[in-house]
């Protein structure tokens, strides 16, 4: 999906234009889950990108949509599952709970994601 392509999905799911965020996927050469044991890795990026378009909103909802999954969810962000869903937005609502316990105080927004990398990669 081109940028052009996921700016004008985002725009038609939520009448609003986004920022978007691009983020390459990596491999490790060596070094799988040593990182946060003091050991040694090797990582390289890779050319499959995950992009993310969001724009903010005005009330506390986040709203995450994927170009992958048919699912739609909207979390309102004072009132955050606990548990895990069993879905490609768990470390969404992961990400949001870590900065609010965080002392991070935010405004819901809109994403839409798209990944390039193959699923189970």
């Amino acid at each position: 999906m081109s940028p052009s392509d996921l700016l004008q999905r985002f725009q038609k799911e939520f009448h609003a234009k986004p920022e978007i965020f691009n983020a390459p996927g990596r491999v490790n050469l060596i070094g799988e889950h040593t990182d946060y044991n003091d050991g040694f890795v090797l990582p390289s990026a890779i050319g499959f990108y995950t992009h993310v378009a969001v724009s903010p909103r005005s009330d506390r909802k986040l709203v995450p949509r994927s170009t992958e999954f048919a699912e739609s969810y909207e979390f309102d962000l004072d009132n955050m599952p606990l548990h895990r869903l069993g879905s490609w937005c768990d470390y969404l609502v992961g990400v949001a709970l870590a900065l609010q316990q965080a002392g991070c105080r935010f405004n819901g927004a809109n994403l839409l994601v798209h990944g390039e990398v193959p699923i189970g990669a």
